[in-house]
């Protein structure tokens, strides 16, 4: 029988070959405590950026293997402001070297996914606590109408979309000693909490004439496709009852619970990943999205207090 060795996502793996200048490998850039805020693309950063640090010349930019990282003191806080890319991998080698050369106290992610929770529409917010791959499949061929080759080591967890048959990511971390199925990667519960306290008193974001919502709780999906597809998006809610679908949230979320590092993600919903009618409405509600992804996340941040506990890094 051939056994299945698919234990860690390809980003995770790809961690160890990141490039570094010869000498300073895994060198801390500074020892500062920091919080990291992440996107993926530039006009999601752009919105939180041009809300936080309207003064450039207030910004101190590091470049390491072609990333770059803005750094800035707000309000008492060290910042650090950097692109993640888009896609799995990116996101979690990003991640990651961020956590390696800065001593980051906790990780904040704005951006725009795709809707699949039929109560949510364009330019809501969602803040999942918890994080899930929807494309961590097998892919088998059908012996009959509807039914398919299930190797025996499959332990058939979920429902199958077609020939693709969703299973859990197999992990470790620090601490443990063996690999293990993880369902899903949580964001910190701390911030969970002061995301909600944060979303009762927000100021009124709308799209047209139309009341924005903000959603504290739940489930993300991430996964290496942009989806727009109204068959699939209805099999992620069915089977996740997930409320948005990226390509980054999840990868981001496993790093930090690698790293044992605070985690907290927000999405601007910027179409219904299918479930619209006519075309994907993602560049019409592009801004829209990243804009009520970035204020919500700012006013989380302006509430925020590191824990006491965090360690500094020598």
């Amino acid at each position: 029988m051939r056994k299945r060795f698919s234990v860690l996502p390809l980003s995770v793996f790809l961690l160890g070959f990141l490039p570094s200048a010869p000498g300073k490998i895994n060198a801390p850039v500074s020892p500062k405590p920091c919080v990291a805020v992440m996107a993926s693309f530039p006009e999601e950063l752009a919105a939180i950026e041009k809300m936080m640090v309207p003064d450039p010349a207030k910004i101190e930019a590091t470049t390491i293997n072609g990333i770059t990282f803005h750094a800035a003191e707000i309000d008492g806080k060290r910042y650090l402001f950097f692109l993640t890319g888009m896609s799995l991998v990116n996101a979690a080698g990003s991640t990651q070297l961020a956590i390696d050369r800065f001593n980051v106290q906790a990780v904040f992610f704005t951006g725009i996914a795709g809707g699949v929770n039929p109560a949510f529409s364009p330019g809501d917010v969602v803040v999942p606590a918890q994080w899930r791959y929807h494309g961590e499949t097998v892919y088998l061929n059908e012996t009959s109408p509807g039914k398919y080759d299930l190797p025996g080591w499959y332990p058939h967890k979920y429902p199958n979309f077609g020939m693709t048959h969703a299973d859990d990511v197999q992990v470790i971390r620090e601490g443990e000693k063996e690999y293990a199925r993880v369902p899903a990667f949580p964001a910190d519960e701390r911030l969970v909490a002061l995301a909600k306290t944060v979303a009762a008193s927000l100021p009124k974001m709308t799209v047209g004439e139309r009341a924005s919502r903000v959603n504290c709780g739940g489930t993300g999906v991430s996964g290496t496709v942009f989806c727009d597809n109204a068959d699939y998006r209805k099999w992620v809610f069915a089977t996740f009852q997930a409320d948005c679908l990226d390509m980054e949230s999840a990868a981001i979320a496993q790093v930090c619970w690698q790293n044992k590092t605070p985690c907290l993600i927000v999405r601007g919903l910027s179409d219904l990943a299918g479930g619209q009618t006519g075309k994907n409405q993602m560049i019409e509600f592009l801004h829209a999205a990243a804009d009520h992804s970035a204020l919500v996340l700012v006013k989380i941040l302006q509430a925020y207090q590191p824990a006491a506990e965090a360690p500094t890094k020598p």
